[in-house]
């Protein structure tokens, strides 16, 4: 009776030791959610409109769009907490539309409205290479731009290919690089990130740039184990490596319990 007491406890000890190690393996994320925005063409009534994605705040679309929270509130009619919800529709300018030629002898000319400066052929591409110190794919305003990292562009056709070193700093001062003059084509948009730092976005970006399009995409990194104190635990419910030390600690304890309760019997 006492060897079959031994044997259950020896069963639980393991149990526990491979439950606390599994549970320190993370979980598969799904798709990048880093950050891209491309400046649409003001429809008839001269707005430019922002649709809300999953995840969207209003500090999230000011830094990708440049309008502020104020301008957002102001032109939407929201609440004093800029609330608004995933496919809401957002105006976030208005420009003078635009207007068919009549017909027959033309008007005098009289000061109206100022009208957008028409583009000419080419597109923009500004991008960021950011710390993402907790991991969750989307730039927070405490994580601050990342130097050290290289973006290249190039077209499908071979016939463009620049590169472009990123800058790090204060958002708030630091001004983003981008490519300009860009052609209208099928580009891609990689990243190559600093020594010592893990990518927790997509490095690699295929898109399309038109006529008058500014584009921008933001990449995130964060810093590898040899960068940071091994006791820092990952914001947002990240697990502790010390749940997988006590978990195998655990299964060398009831795997040596085991050794010995088979030597007995084998003994006996």
């Amino acid at each position: 009776m006492k060897k079959l007491h031994f044997l259950a406890l020896t069963l639980l000890i393991a149990s526990v030791g491979i439950a606390l190690a599994l549970s320190d393996q993370p979980a598969i994320e799904g798709a990048h959610a880093q950050a891209s925005y491309q400046t649409p063409t003001p429809n008839a009534e001269g707005q430019i409109i922002y649709i809300v994605q999953e995840g969207d705040s209003c500090t999230r679309i000011f830094l990708l769009t440049g309008v502020t929270i104020e301008q957002l509130v102001a032109l939407n009619g929201l609440d004093a907490n800029c609330s608004i919800a995933p496919s809401q529709r957002l105006i976030l300018s208005t420009v003078a539309p635009s207007t068919a030629t009549p017909e027959g002898p033309l008007p005098t000319n009289t000061p109206g409205a100022p009208t957008p400066t028409p583009f000419d052929g080419n597109g923009e591409l500004c991008f960021v290479l950011y710390e993402d110190l907790d991991g969750n794919q989307k730039r927070s305003e405490s994580e601050f731009y990342l130097a050290g990292g290289v973006a290249s562009v190039n077209n499908r056709a071979g016939t463009y290919s620049e590169t472009m070193d990123s800058v790090g700093g204060d958002p708030a001062v630091v001004e983003i690089p981008c490519f300009e003059e860009i052609p209208e084509g099928e580009y891609n948009l990689s990243m190559g990130i600093p020594d010592g730092y893990n990518a927790t976005t997509n490095l690699n970006i295929a898109l399309p740039i038109s006529a008058g399009d500014s584009i921008y995409v933001d990449f995130g990194a964060q810093p590898g184990s040899s960068l940071i104190a091994p006791e820092v635990i990952e914001e947002g419910g990240g697990r502790s490596p010390l749940l997988l030390v006590i978990g195998l600690l655990f299964l060398a304890g009831g795997a040596g319990l085991a050794f010995f309760f088979i030597r007995s019997r084998i003994k006996a």
